[in-house]
Formats: structure tokens, C-alpha cells, sequence
């Protein structure tokens, strides 16, 4: 049995060229193999939302469904996940098309309905033990992304197929493997786990598929967070060895942020039909790390950089910005705003003498209202620079740093940050080393830093770690930084779409009420 592994970057709802590619990975597969299958999602891509409540995407993916099937062989099977809707329900599943046959489809059964999922609200279930078929006498069970985690076989097979569309988290693959590992061993055959690439908003699919002989050993793995192609042969035993040593089982974690950022951000832009970013850069370690990740997302002249000094910018954050600039050879727009500042105190207090967290915002409100103008101007999209321990802790300014499309690093704790920035300098110096020894500063207020109104940030960081996780909090520190992170809910609400790459981001991972009493 020769399956072909479409590890494909599809775009949510672009059926015209979702099935464009489907038609060329057939005409490709033609003669080589008997079976080729796609991740979960299937021309739609996936998540589609309540897009699913539109029937005219149902009769599109039956339109493409025609070419499709005018364009099968009697030789080779298609095994194409979709959602299918019936008079009263919506399933997620997966077609299996065969030449002059009616296609045949095999429902998802576990729908899962935490974190970022919410397929209890779409989808009816099916039942995993029905979801087989024969090639050749030989058994070939299908099980649909959750249904690998929860099922409970008590039959064998021949070949286990998994299709999915899972996000990355910086430990996933490691969990992927064992549970396909334990399969293995349930089924008694070989497994292939096919996955989709790609970000889709929040989301990134790290791809990553690969396949295991019957003793659980991996005979191939796919690339990471790009698409790849692949046709194994399950019936010679010869052939089922690891044959692709070029391919690391586990990046780097570093190496992994790395590229699933720059995946997300390209995803994003291209979907949304822009092609340049803006950014602030203030001479700080997070704005410069956002900028590399834009450079490498969208290429050399698409990120348009700005250096909006106040009255208390040190000469450092001069010094650093144009060092970085060179490093990162881009053009860096510099524009005061200490006359703007000035300005606006003398017009909104006259003689009156404002609270120092008032000016400190109106700074940074300056700011954004500079840069967010440039984009209107340019029609780009502002990326936003603040890390997690900022927007856990409400260490931003709402409708100041806090403001733009897309927050790259709003995943990253503050010491991830410098973990991730180390890295890639080691690859080729980016960042100086200046940038990296200084002391985080916002540069609101005289000689002001992070850690007069924070904990340091390396011990800051466990302990909101510990709150991420729900764990049991024993010391009244841990306490007072709980207290903190909740009352900063409407901040979070309010900020850009965060990048997820940890099982607890502040997203679509996190579900806190804005308004309540809960004790700590």
C-alpha cells in the first residue's frame, strides 16, 4: 500500500486555490501511489468559525467536489477531510472519494471544547469504530485529530491514518509522538500522522507529520512549519526505516519560537491582503526582537521602522536603535515627540499639575497616535511590541503600546524574550550587545525602570507561570501578583491578537470574566 502525505498549506475559506492544489497533488500522485491524503480541515482549511453557518461555503466545496472527483483515477484513493452539513446538523470529518463510487464518510467523534476549540458548538459526533476501510483485504482506520487522544480501540488494523489540524505549543510534537507511539502498540500496525501548516489568526500548525512502522519507530518525519510531500510504501518492510535523517525528530525550543513566529506573522499578512508592517522602536529588547521577526516575515523594505524619542529617551536608546538599524539594514524614521508632549500638557492641565501615571501614559498614547497615523497613511498594519509578562501584569498602556494588529511576542514572558534574542545571536549577531545588558526601562518618567513597580523579571516569570497554570498559590507574593493579573482583564480584551506558541497564552487560551469578586 503506497499512501502519499500531503502536508499542505491551505488558506482558510480560499476554496479556488485550496482545491487548486488538491488537483495538482493528484495529477503528482497519479501512478505512484494508491491512497493520498490531506489534514483536517479540507478545502475549507481550518477553523472556519461560524462561517459554518453560511450554506453557500457547503455549496462551493460540493462544486469543487465535481472537479475533484473528474479528476480521480480508478488506481487512487483521495482521503479529503471537509464539514458536511445535513438538514438538522454539521459534521467534521473526512471523504474518502474512489472513481465511479459514491464517496464514503467517516465523522469525528470527539469534539474537543476547551482552550482554542470549540467544536461542541458546530458539530454532531460520529463513532470512530466506523470509520474504516478495506484496500485490498487489508484494514485501514481513520481517526480525526481529538479522536487519536480519546479513542479506546479494541480492535486491530492494518494502518492507522490520523489527519489533523493541530497549533503548535512549544511542547506538542514530544506529546504527538508518544501517544502515536501508544496507538502503535494498540492497533498493532503502522500510523501515519498527517498535519496541516500554516497560522491561521492566532493559531500556527507547525506540520511536523510523520509516519511509524509497527514497532513504533519513525520511518519518516516531515518538515516544520512548511509544507512537504511525501509517498511511503507500508507494504516493504525495507522501506520502513527511518529514510529522511535530515529532518530534526525535535527543533531547538528556540529555533521552534522562532520560526513559528515568522510563520504566523507572514500568515497573517498575507491572508489579510497586506504586505508591509509599522513598528515603534524604542531601544528596548522586545520592540528590536518583533523587528527582526518582521524582517524575516516579509522581507527586506516591507517593515518601516520608527524612533519616537520623549523627554526622558536616554542617549543609550539612540545609540542602540541605530546600531540596530544597521544590523537589521533598514531605515529607522525619527520623530520627537517632546513637542507634542509639551503641547498637550499646556492644552489639557494648563497650571494644574497631573498625576505621574497620567503622563506617563499620555507619552506612550503619543506614540501610538504617531505611528498608528503612518499606517493609515501607508494603509500597513502596526504591530504591536509588548511580551506576556507586560500584558499579565497590565504593564502596557490601553490605547498606547498596547495598540495594533497583530502582538508577535505577546506569547513570550519577558526572560523568553532574551532566551529567544541570545539565540539568534548566535547564529549571527542582530542584536547589540548593549541592547542585552541594559536594564528594561520604559522611559516614562526620570530615570525610571521596570523593576520599581515589577518584581525582576527571572523571578517574575515563574511566579506568573505558576498563576498560567492554575496552580495552588502558597505565599502572599504569589497572592498580590494574582490579585494583579486579574484586575488587568480589561486591558487584555482590549489588546491585538496574540501569537500562540505555550499551552496557557492570554488569547484564546484564557477565559477570565472582566467584572467579578473571586477571592484569591
Amino acid at each position: 500500500m503506497k499512501v502519499a502525505l500531503a502536508q499542505v498549506q491551505f488558506s482558510l475559506g480560499d476554496f479556488n486555490q485550496n482545491c487548486k492544489q488538491v488537483l495538482n497533488l493528484l495529477t503528482k500522485t497519479k501512478g505512484h501511489a494508491d491512497i493520498i491524503v490531506f489534514p483536517e480541515g479540507g478545502l475549507w482549511s481550518y477553523p472556519p468559525k461560524d462561517f459554518l453557518y453560511h450554506n453557500t461555503y457547503f455549496k462551493i466545496q460540493n462544486q469543487k467536489f465535481q472537479l475533484i472527483n473528474n479528476c480521480l483515477t480508478n488506481e487512487l484513493k483521495l482521503l479529503l477531510p471537509a464539514f458536511i452539513k445535513t438538514k438538522d446538523e454539521i459534521q467534521n470529518g473526512v471523504f474518502l472519494f474512489e472513481k465511479n463510487k459514491k464517496p464514503i464518510f467517516f465523522q469525528k467523534e470527539f469534539l474537543p471544547n476547551q482552550g482554542v476549540f470549540f467544536e461542541s458548538r458546530y458539530f454532531t459526533k460520529g463513532k470512530t469504530e466506523k470509520n474504516i476501510f478495506f484496500w485490498k483485504n487489508k484494514k485501514v482506520q481513520i481517526l480525526i485529530c481529538e479522536d487519536l487522544w480519546q479513542v479506546n480501540p479494541s480492535e486491530t488494523a492494518d494502518l492507522l491514518i490520523t489527519v489533523n489540524a493541530s497549533p503548535y505549543t512549544d511542547q506538542k510534537q514530544k506529546k504527538r509522538l508518544k501517544k502515536m507511539k501508544d496507538l502503535v502498540k494498540k492497533y498493532n500496525c503502522p500510523a501515519i500522522y498527517l498535519n496541516r501548516v500554516g497560522a491561521q489568526d492566532s493559531l500556527i500548525f507547525d506540520g511536523g507529520s510523520f509516519a511509524l512502522n509497527r514497532q513504533g519507530a519513525i520511518i519518516w518525519q516531515g518538515e516544520f512549519f512548511k509544507p512537504d510531500f511525501k509517498i511511503l510504501n507500508f507494504s516493504q518492510p525495507k522501506q520502513q526505516k527511518q529514510n529522511r535523517p535530515l529532518v530534526k525528530l525535535f527543533l531547538n525550543i528556540q529555533e521552534q519560537r522562532e520560526r513559528a513566529l515568522i510563520l504566523g506573522i507572514k500568515s497573517f499578512f498575507v491572508q489579510t491582503g497586506f504586505s508591509q508592517a509599522i513598528l515603534g522602536l524604542s531601544g528596548g529588547m522586545d520592540s528590536a526582537l518583533v523587528a527582526y521577526l518582521a524582517l524575516q516575515a516579509l522581507g527586506k523594505g516591507n517593515v518601516k521602522a520608527y524612533f519616537l524619542p520623549g523627554p526622558y529617551t536616554q542617549p543609550i536608546s539612540y545609540k542602540i536603535v541605530q546600531q540596530l538599524a544597521q544590523q537589521l539594514k533598514i531605515r529607522v524614521t525619527e520623530k520627537n515627540i517632546t513637542p507634542l508632549f509639551e503641547t498637550f500638557k499646556k492644552c489639557l492641565f494648563n497650571k494644574k499639575n497631573p498625576q505621574p501615571l497620567t503622563l506617563q501614559n499620555i507619552q506612550s498614547r503619543l506614540r501610538m497616535l504617531t505611528l498608528m497615523a503612518e499606517a493609515n497613511e501607508t494603509s500597513n498594519l502596526l504591530l504591536a511590541t509588548g511580551n506576556k509578562s507586560e500584558i499579565a501584569t497590565g504593564y502596557s498602556t490601553l490605547y498606547g503600546d498596547l495598540a495594533g494588529a497583530l502582538a508577535p511576542i505577546g506569547d513570550l514572558l519577558k526572560t523568553q524574550v532574551y532566551e529567544l534574542a541570545r539565540f539568534i545571536n548566535k547564529k549571527k549577531e542582530i542584536f547589540p550587545k548593549a541592547l542585552l545588558l541594559r536594564e528594561p526601562s520604559a522611559e516614562l518618567a526620570p530615570k525610571q525602570r521596570d523593576r520599581d513597580d515589577l518584581p525582576p523579571y527571572n523571578k517574575l516569570d515563574p511566579l506568573l507561570i505558576t498563576i498560567f497554570e492554575n496552580q495552588i498559590l502558597q505565599s502572599p507574593q504569589e497572592k498580590k501578583l494574582a490579585h494583579l493579573v486579574q484586575r488587568q482583564e480589561f486591558k487584555r480584551v482590549q489588546a491585538p491578537l496574540i501569537l500562540k506558541v505555550s499551552e496557557r497564552d492570554l488569547g484564546e487560551s484564557w477565559k477570565r470574566p472582566i467584572a467579578h469578586n473571586f477571592p484569591i
